[in-house]
């Protein structure tokens, strides 16, 4: 699943879209990822010569991949509104 086809199903956009791929995707299981590079804006300030991706953001992108998982067992998941 592609970025356009996530967009299709989540209601998150850029900047805070954290899924760019889906690779596997059962009833029971899905395989994201997130593209990260150090242009991000999150690394300038964390942190500065040690650049980290916040664990909330992480947290964040493990939740909009369980949202795929989760509208993929409905019909119509554009419907939906899943706010994590």
């Amino acid at each position: 699943m592609d970025v356009t086809q996530i967009m299709d199903m989540l209601p998150h956009r850029q900047p805070f879209l954290l899924l760019d791929k889906v690779f596997e995707l059962t009833d029971h299981h899905v395989v994201g990822m997130k593209n990260v590079t150090m242009n991000e804006e999150f690394f300038k300030g964390h942190f500065p010569g040690a650049p980290v991706m916040p664990g909330v953001l992480i947290v964040e992108a493990m939740a909009q991949t369980g949202g795929i998982l989760v509208l993929s067992t409905v019909p119509d998941p554009e419907n939906y509104l899943t706010f994590s």
